[in-house]
């Protein structure tokens, strides 16, 4: 027997020295499999759900940190709950005016319902959730952009994006447990026929929006013109009606003058009137009282010398004595009582007339 082939016994006691350090080894990584398959870490932007043997044994979802589990036996599924965003590029719609349009859309969504998305639509991770998603939404913008024509499309762009998020919010999170947090259309296409009648109208419009332009400018300069005249007017009609005024104050001015004289001249009229009214019966009272004064004074002198003569026969017989003295020869006349004025006349004969 060669000299380098060991014996039985050294390969018993080679085994067996060996042996111990293999199982040594073993047994360390045992160990440390089993610890690190103890527990599991979730992300921060992470839940996590544990299973085993295929069933649900979690009765939440599980937040982000260190969790413990079954070594071997359970499985962790883990599902990204932050938000996201998702395009649905290449939508063909139809518009109420049988015009096919093809758009582009773009979802921002994140997990509502970790337990649904995971266990009874499919496993986030892989992406078959999104992709129910996905038919769904488009299902549902078909309906939307089937209540509008084409032209209201750009018009309305915001209005659309309401009522699809209003079609697919409630229904995303019982169907998917997918919140769709917002809708935007980023980009809209039409068929090339229509883009040329698009284009054709676009540029009808300008022009009628030219022609209408025009015509305000036209407005506006015809306005500011009858603006100018009408002020011109007012400005000549505002003269005219200061000279018409300046004319009635002067007039008014003139015809208070000569009233106001006229009543002054009246006035004077009726004063120097009624002064020689006052003056006429002044001198009227004054020369009755005078008559009356002489008239008194006559009769006192005829009542002496009746009453010197002793009697009325006396006094005639001087009378016509002092009358025959003084005649003429001519017819008597009437004599007055010492004035021509007032008393009573006395008619003197003489008793003889001599030859």
């Amino acid at each position: 027997m060669p000299a380098n082939i060991p014996t039985s016994e050294e390969l018993g006691h080679l085994v067996f020295r060996w042996g111990k350090w293999v199982l040594l080894g073993f047994l360390v990584l045992l160990l440390f499999t089993l610890g690190m398959g103890s527990f599991y870490t979730v992300q921060q932007n992470e839940v996590a759900a544990v299973t085993r043997y295929g069933s649900l044994v979690s009765s939440k979802p599980e937040g982000p940190g260190f969790h413990f589990k079954a070594p071997f036996i359970d499985q962790v599924h883990t599902i990204r709950m932050s938000i996201d965003k998702i395009p649905i590029d290449k939508a063909k719609v139809k518009t109420t005016d049988n015009q096919f349009v093809t758009v582009d859309l773009n979802l921002t969504y994140r997990v509502y319902d970790p337990f649904k998305a995971m266990f009874q639509v499919g496993a986030m991770g892989s992406g078959d959730v999104i992709d129910k998603v996905i038919p769904f939404v488009q299902s549902r913008a078909l309906g939307v952009f089937g209540q509008v024509n084409a032209l209201q499309i750009v018009d309305q762009k915001q209005a659309l994006e309401a009522s699809i998020l209003q079609a697919i919010q409630a229904r995303a999170i019982d169907l998917f447990g997918e919140k769709i947090e917002d809708v935007q259309i980023t980009h809209i296409e039409y068929s090339e026929g229509f883009e040329k009648n698009i284009e054709k109208m676009v540029q009808t419009r300008n022009e009628q929006i030219s022609a209408q332009n025009m015509l305000v400018v036209k407005q506006t300069e015809a306005q500011q013109v009858v603006a100018v005249a009408k002020g011109q007017a007012d400005s000549a009609a505002a003269a005219a009606d200061g000279d018409k005024r300046a004319t009635i104050a002067a007039a008014e001015g003139l015809a208070a003058k000569t009233r106001l004289e006229a009543e002054a001249g009246a006035y004077k009229t009726k004063q120097q009137a009624d002064a020689d009214a006052y003056a006429r019966e002044v001198n009227a009272e004054a020369n009755a009282k005078a008559i009356a004064i002489v008239g008194n004074a006559e009769s006192d002198v005829i009542a002496a010398k009746l009453k010197a003569a002793g009697s009325t026969d006396n006094y005639t017989s001087i009378l016509r004595a002092s009358a025959a003295t003084k005649w003429d020869g001519t017819v008597p006349k009437i004599q007055l009582s010492a004035s021509d004025k007032g008393g009573q006349p006395v008619i003197v004969l003489p008793s003889q007339v001599t030859q």
